[in-house]
């Protein structure tokens, strides 16, 4: 089969297209033939050595994924010829990923590609979707009506975010410096949207929010990002860190958090158990088809066309860069 690997990390260009054993599904696990992949800013940080947990090289990276079982646990959840999606777990992370022809992924980590989706859209919808379900909902604790502010909104946790928390019931304040994406989010369930690239964005945010103050803060960008946050977070608001793309490291206002009772929380997709996120994704799912809508793509590449895909997705989209790994 055809597989993007890695023999050693370091640039991005390492990752070439190469052949590569079909793997051999073990005890639990189904053989997928990948149709459908979808890129994340954490498959180029692997790539780039920079990820913990990273598998031994010859590595293939790619987390996201859909497609058609190829061989099925026996007795198990699916049967051969069904359409799949992966929920996360190990996959293009310590084990080979979805870049790749064939992939390997336990059971208990795919579901079946929900009624009218496309592959495309069940690719690129469960890690984001269930990214944001997690800073919204299992640790943000987020209630109808509340409002939301969501830093990096252009992006597919962004997207997701903006979507699922107006289906929860919140008022969402979008960030993003793209007048387009902009216009996208406020159909995407934004009730205001903020340049984030104004030249003074503090005073362009108080005007967006007025009285308001954001009871919850989806922070997908890190470095003075987080500041921010803190500034304008309502008193006993809680800021939920997911993305890193403005710094790794912060400097945070200590007496905001002090005087304002704030809760800075990191939290990453991987804390979800296989039974979590499959109860997660059936909410997810449910709450998108009840507001029409799908994950956000940003454009599909060809699988030989990886390469120009990670390039397109550090352009900045709005939501995800799919690929096309094989015809159905």
């Amino acid at each position: 089969m055809r597989a993007w690997r890695f023999h050693q990390p370091g640039n991005i260009a390492n990752l070439i297209l190469e052949e590569a054993p079909i793997p051999e599904p073990g005890p639990g696990e189904v053989l997928v033939r990948v149709l459908c992949a979808a890129l994340n800013p954490a498959d180029r940080f692997l790539v780039q050595g920079q990820y913990p947990r990273a598998g031994t090289p010859p590595f293939t990276p790619g987390r996201d994924g859909a497609g058609v079982v190829a061989k099925a646990v026996p007795g198990g959840r699916f049967k051969e010829g069904d359409t799949v999606c992966v929920l996360g777990g190990l996959t293009g992370i310590s084990r080979q990923g979805t870049l790749a022809e064939y992939s390997a992924v336990p059971e208990e980590w795919l579901a079946p590609v929900p009624d009218g989706w496309t592959l495309e859209e069940a690719a690129a919808g469960p890690l984001t979707y269930l990214t944001a379900w997690r800073a919204l909902v299992v640790c943000g604790h987020l209630k109808s009506g509340e409002t939301v502010l969501v830093t990096g909104a252009s992006g597919g946790v962004g997207s997701a975010a903006v979507s699922l928390a107006a289906a929860l019931g919140a008022r969402v304040v979008a960030l993003s410096r793209d007048a387009d994406r902009r216009a996208v989010l406020l159909e995407r369930g934004a009730a205001l949207v903020v340049d984030a690239g104004a030249e003074d964005v503090d005073k362009a945010i108080k005007a967006a929010l007025g009285a308001e103050r954001p009871a919850l803060v989806v922070e997908n960008l890190g470095g003075s990002w987080i500041d921010l946050s803190a500034r304008f977070a309502a008193p006993f608001g809680r800021i939920m860190v997911i993305g890193l793309l403005a710094g790794l490291s912060a400097e945070v206002t200590v007496g905001l958090l002090i005087h304002k009772n704030l809760r800075i929380e990191g939290l990453s997709v991987s804390a979800f158990s296989a039974e979590e996120a499959q109860a997660a994704w059936l909410e997810i799912v449910t709450n998108l088809d009840r507001v029409h809508q799908r994950p956000a793509l940003g454009c599909t590449v060809r699988f030989e066309d990886v390469q120009e895909g990670f390039a397109r997705m550090n352009q900045g989209l709005l939501g995800k860069v799919a690929v096309q790994v094989s015809e159905r």
